[in-house]
């Protein structure tokens, strides 16, 4: 019989995705590593010493890339589902190119959805499992000139809190981890400086980001935000009605004339 245990990871070549890949090849988890860039999955591949490593690559904002990725485990057991795959934007709504935002839907909601759906039912079937959706501590307000990445990580949230319930008593657990900013690369992939902006002038270290994550799965939490300063803002953004909690974000996340000139 075979006993290995599988973890998949998306998003996994770089940030938290090959933080998740490092400590969980330490639980001694076998992994299935999902990411676009073939040459950063192999250099993760190379760094965790897990039991097998095996490498997926593809783009999940396509339909492709999610149905390859799907058809990959071939109804194999896994484990863990680490659903970290995700990027945003910046800028006015109306300013960002919209396939752009289209995109990130595809990868942050919908990929999201149907690999949280492939696995599920075999996790409810065996009686154990762990799903860890990365959302983020903007998924407690609106998120003014990040509308449509805050919307994104406000549905995971609401979802894995459902989840959560449907799946309590079963042996699975399904946690969503919404960390603030954070030293992964998200910011720099954003396409315009952020760094004038209240928000994101700090940036916390990722590891324990993702060991904070791990310890929530494991205890079966519904949410993790990792760190006070995020866990004031979560709550304030539950407390505060969400017109002000807009009008608040917009004063944090303002762009100056120099970023919208070069959006």
């Amino acid at each position: 019989m075979d006993n290995t245990k599988w973890a998949l990871i998306t998003g996994a070549s770089s940030g938290f995705g090959a933080i998740f890949a490092e400590q969980l090849a330490r639980r001694g988890l076998s992994l299935v590593l999902a990411g676009r860039d073939e040459a950063r999955l192999s250099a993760v591949a190379q760094k965790v010493k897990a039991p097998n490593v095996e490498l997926v690559v593809g783009d999940l904002g396509t339909d492709a890339g999610v149905t390859d990725l799907i058809a990959h485990l071939g109804g194999r057991v896994i484990d863990v589902l680490v659903n970290n795959a995700g990027f945003g934007t910046y800028g006015p709504f109306a300013e960002i190119d919209g396939d752009r935002e289209h995109e990130l839907v595809a990868v942050n909601v919908d990929a999201l959805v149907r690999l949280t759906h492939a696995v599920l039912p075999g996790m409810l079937e065996r009686g154990r499992g762990g799903i860890l959706n990365v959302a983020s501590v903007i998924a407690f307000q609106p998120g003014t000139y990040q509308a449509t990445y805050g919307a994104s990580k406000a549905f995971v949230l609401s979802l894995s809190q459902a989840l959560w319930a449907e799946t309590r008593g079963t042996g699975v657990t399904v946690t969503a981890l919404c960390p603030g900013p954070t030293r992964t690369g998200f910011v720099g992939a954003l396409g315009s400086d952020v760094s004038h902006t209240a928000i994101y002038r700090r940036l916390a270290a990722p590891e324990p980001v993702v060991a904070a994550g791990l310890r929530g799965m494991d205890r079966g939490r519904a949410v993790v935000v990792p760190g006070w300063r995020n866990s004031v803002m979560a709550t304030g953004g539950r407390l505060t009605p969400g017109w002000l909690a807009a009008l608040m974000s917009g004063r944090m996340l303002r762009p100056t004339k120099e970023t919208a000139a070069a959006s």
